[in-house]
C-alpha cells in the first residue's frame, strides 16, 4: 500500500538558520524569565527554538532579536513533547508585519493555510 505524500500546510517557508535571541515571558507559576537562546528555523510568521523555561500552548511571551535589537510578542503554538533541560517550541508572531529575522526577499512567499 502506498502512503500518502505529506503535505505542507505552512503559510511560509521555513529556513534553517541560527539566530540569537533573547526571550522573556513567565513560567505557568507566573514567575518571570529571560532566556538566551537561538533561533533552529524560521519563516516569516515565526520559527522553532530551544528554550529552557517551561511554558504552556497559546501563552505569549516577548522575543528580542538578539542582532538588530527588535522586539516582537509571540504565541507559543508547539512544544516539543520530549523531557529533557531545552525544550523545542515554536512561536507565530502576533502581529506579522515586516521580515523580524532580515532575511527574505520581498515579497515573502506567503500562502494561505489550507483547511483540513
Amino acid at each position: 500500500m502506498k502512503s500518502q505524500p505529506e503535505i505542507d500546510n505552512r503559510r511560509s517557508r521555513r529556513l534553517p538558520l541560527s539566530i540569537p535571541v533573547r526571550v522573556y515571558g513567565r513560567t505557568p507559576e507566573n514567575q518571570p524569565f529571560r532566556d538566551v537562546t537561538n533561533m533552529q528555523f524560521v519563516s516569516i510568521h515565526g520559527g522553532l527554538l530551544p528554550l529552557a523555561e517551561k511554558v504552556k500552548h497559546g501563552q505569549t511571551i516577548l522575543l528580542v532579536n538578539s542582532i538588530t535589537d527588535e522586539e516582537r510578542e509571540c504565541r507559543v503554538v508547539y512544544i516539543e513533547p520530549k523531557r529533557g533541560s531545552r525544550k523545542k517550541i515554536g512561536v507565530e508572531f502576533v502581529q506579522s508585519s515586516g521580515d523580524f529575522w532580515h532575511v527574505y526577499d520581498p515579497p515573502a512567499e506567503v500562502r494561505p493555510p489550507t483547511l483540513k
